[in-house]
């Protein structure tokens, strides 16, 4: 990723308000991904992240370059390459620990209340139909029957969000070069 900061600008700032200014890399300066690129399936692979898997490994197997770990993470709205990538194992349960305590702290600690609308199933033709819920309040919670009811704990909302961030998308290595070219014009020159 140490190549990625080289396309920032920089900016002079005065660290200590004496007026002796220092050259310091911008890295307040960003670019965004068109939203009609993220949707298109032409130049996008979707990935399972495994465990082991770290942005850095996963730019080198798909692009040859470990450097360009910061596609990965920006084509995936990750600001975070530690929180915001799928954790697996023991530093799930770290990360439940330190946020929570313990994990059957976090395990009988109510995140919220859901009211189901519909449990997942299959169509005659094979399409998969999504379970669908609704967030309630306590009060709606207690007046539904118990199959259209369901309590979420910390414990098991941590585990649907983290398996969100396993499902990611590799930008096609067709289109690495055009990118960065992009990127170095749009943070270099502010467009």
């Amino acid at each position: 990723m140490s190549e990625y900061f080289s396309y920032f600008p920089y900016v002079d700032h005065d660290l200590t308000n004496i007026g002796q200014t220092v050259k310091l890399t911008n890295i307040m300066r960003r670019f965004i991904v068109r939203s009609d690129l993220i949707d298109r399936t032409d130049i996008f692979y979707e990935y399972d992240v495994q465990a082991g898997d770290r942005p850095d490994i996963i730019a080198e197997k798909y692009y040859g370059d470990a450097d360009l770990a910061w596609i990965v993470l920006h084509f995936n709205n990750i600001t975070d390459p530690v929180f915001g990538w799928a954790l697996f194992g023991a530093d799930f349960d770290n990360y439940i620990k330190g946020k929570y305590g313990s994990i059957p702290a976090a395990q009988s600690e109510v995140h919220e209340y859901r009211q189901i609308l519909n449990e997942a199933s299959v169509k005659y033709d094979g399409t998969r139909v999504p379970k669908r819920t609704l967030v309630v309040d306590q009060t709606t919670y207690n007046t539904l029957s118990v199959t259209a009811r369901e309590t979420i704990y910390k414990y098991d909302w941590e585990v649907e969000e983290n398996e969100k961030k396993r499902k990611i998308k590799i930008l096609d290595k067709r289109y690495v070069d055009q990118v960065i070219e992009e990127v170095k014009v749009v943070l270099r020159d502010g467009i």
